[in-house]
């Protein structure tokens, strides 16, 4: 069995999805209920990577409306001060747990390949999905290129270009974006 490394997980109401990378491929195990489902995204086949952010807006909204419904449950338990001091605690952790859950971005990171996808997310960690990003496009690039080695060896195909001595630049974070120069405008002809 090859060496594997966690790369983080992507979990849902339905179901739990942990990411590995494999010195081959991206493996990512789906747990089902009582069932264990694997795939592999290997590096030779991979298609598009993508970085993007978004809100956690399903978990937010949970978290704020039980945080609602404990604030009632201590409003009408008032005459019970042990429990209406818990449940007003548990419902201001809800309530901040959820506006937390509401403006903190989720980092993800997806790999498309020929039949299938892996995707992993990372709450509020924009540094490490950036550092998984360029690991995956790495290491795709280099199966990739030695797969073309292969292939003009073979003579099916031209060899390839020199690698590139820099690797493309990560994308913009959302500060960097805000700090660059706006575009020129275009010169129009007199």
């Amino acid at each position: 069995m090859s060496k594997r490394t966690f790369l983080g997980s992507d979990n849902s109401i339905s179901e739990h999805v942990r990411v590995y990378r494999t010195p081959e491929a991206i493996e990512v195990e789906q747990v089902d209920q009582y069932q264990i489902f694997r795939k592999r995204v290997f590096f030779d086949e991979v298609r598009l990577v993508t970085l993007h952010s978004k809100r956690g807006i399903g978990a937010g909204w949970i978290l704020l409306i039980l945080g609602l419904l404990l604030g009632l449950l201590a409003l009408t338990t008032r005459d019970e001060s042990a429990l209406s001091l818990v449940s007003v605690g548990i419902a201001a952790g809800c309530v901040v747990g959820g506006v937390s859950a509401l403006l903190m971005p989720v980092w993800v990171v997806t790999v498309c390949g020929k039949r299938t996808r892996a995707r992993v997310a990372y709450r509020a960690g924009e540094k490490k999905a950036r550092e998984a990003y360029g690991e995956i496009c790495r290491a795709a690039a280099e199966a990739q290129r030695a797969l073309a080695r292969e292939a003009a060896v073979e003579g099916d195909f031209p060899a390839p270009p020199p690698p590139q001595a820099i690797p493309p630049p990560l994308p913009l974070s959302a500060s960097e974006l805000s700090t660059s120069e706006p575009p020129a405008p275009p010169i129009s002809p007199a």
